[in-house]
């Protein structure tokens, strides 16, 4: 039976508290302020900005909203006294305060960036970002057996969601840049489907290298159905995108539903 050990508090724990306290809703404040502020870009505008292929129809968009409140109940349960030394907090917490901390700086030059600089500005941040988002979910699935059933659903699952989305979104704002390099600033099926195949290959990648966490994979599930929809229902526009997206969607469920490597045990009332 495993016994955790909890050392004192140290000015680390506090920091790492409040930083994921303040970035968790500070993601879902920043990445409104162009519907409340004049003079910044909503994330439609930055979008409409340019003609991407890849760019799902908007009710897929509608799953930062759980995201969101799903990061805001995880950085609510994080702060509380009695998780402050507890190990798996301490082992994904500053992964996911920064993770939180660059979709902020993506929110912010998303609404404010010069408009040569938006496109880079936002491609490059998103870098870190699903960095640090995948590593946090990558330990927390291998320390799931140290969390009750109820913290899974308050931080795994949102962290593993997040991480899930910016997997995908992160090839969104390559994809104009993209479309500069090879295409000469118009949207290319080409570039479009190489770049498809790259987000796919990362996804499938991080499923299989975190233990085929499902809940990771259902973000991108959803918008490559949402992607599938406006290229084969609502128009069509480019109905290859649209079966590979539908391709792409078989391919990660068979990933994720795959035996992962290492099995995952049970929690345990003892190890919490």
């Amino acid at each position: 039976m495993k016994v955790m050990t909890h050392r004192p508090a140290t000015p680390s724990d506090y920091l790492r508290q409040s930083a994921n306290l303040i970035t968790a809703p500070a993601m879902w404040v920043l990445s409104s302020i162009g519907f409340f502020t004049e003079g910044a870009r909503t994330a439609n505008e930055f979008s409409d900005m340019s003609d991407n292929l890849l760019v799902p129809l908007g009710p897929a968009f509608s799953i930062w909203f759980p995201i969101f409140v799903g990061c805001i109940a995880y950085a609510v349960l994080q702060a509380l006294p009695k998780n402050r030394t507890r190990d798996v907090f301490r082992a994904v917490g500053w992964w996911t305060a920064a993770g939180f901390a660059c979709v902020c700086g993506w929110a912010l030059i998303t609404a404010y960036a010069p408009t040569n600089l938006v496109q880079w500005g936002t491609a490059l941040i998103f870098i870190p970002a699903v960095g640090a988002l995948i590593v946090a979910t990558k330990i927390f699935t291998e320390r799931i057996n140290e969390v009750s059933a109820i913290e899974r659903i308050l931080s795994w699952v949102p962290i593993s969601l997040i991480a899930g989305w910016c997997s995908l979104a992160i090839f969104l704002n390559w994809t104009p840049i993209a479309y500069d390099a090879f295409a000469h600033e118009t949207a290319s099926v080409t570039s479009s489907l190489l770049i498809l195949a790259a987000a796919l290959g990362l996804i499938i990648g991080v499923c299989r290298w975190s233990l085929c966490n499902r809940v990771y994979v259902f973000p991108a599930i959803w918008g490559l159905a949402w992607l599938a929809g406006r290229h084969l229902v609502a128009g069509p526009e480019v109905p290859i995108i649209g079966w590979v997206a539908i391709g792409g969607i078989i391919l990660l469920i068979a990933s994720a539903l795959t035996k992962p490597r290492v099995p995952i045990t049970g929690y345990d009332a003892e190890t919490a």
